[in-house]
């Protein structure tokens, strides 16, 4: 198994980077197809991951971290 220590991201830094990099480059719409098609193929719910990724925060908080991090995306 390959390894870097330098990227060790908990399960919830995975689905929030992993997310963000699918919507910039897939738009919002391909996003969701993939959501689909991993669904289908793996059987496992991603929405209920996500849920279980966001379940400590309050909108606002999940507003602000989606907010930073387009802000992040822009600057690149």
């Amino acid at each position: 198994m390959l390894s870097n220590e330098k990227f060790k991201y908990s399960e919830k830094e995975i689905i929030e980077k992993g997310s963000r990099v699918l919507i910039k480059e897939l738009g919002y719409s391909g996003f969701l197809r993939y959501i689909k098609h991993f669904e289908e193929e793996r059987g496992e719910d991603y929405l209920k991951v996500q849920g279980e990724v966001y379940k400590d925060m309050d909108l606002d908080e999940i507003f602000k971290k989606a907010s930073d991090a387009w802000s992040e995306i822009d600057t690149k």
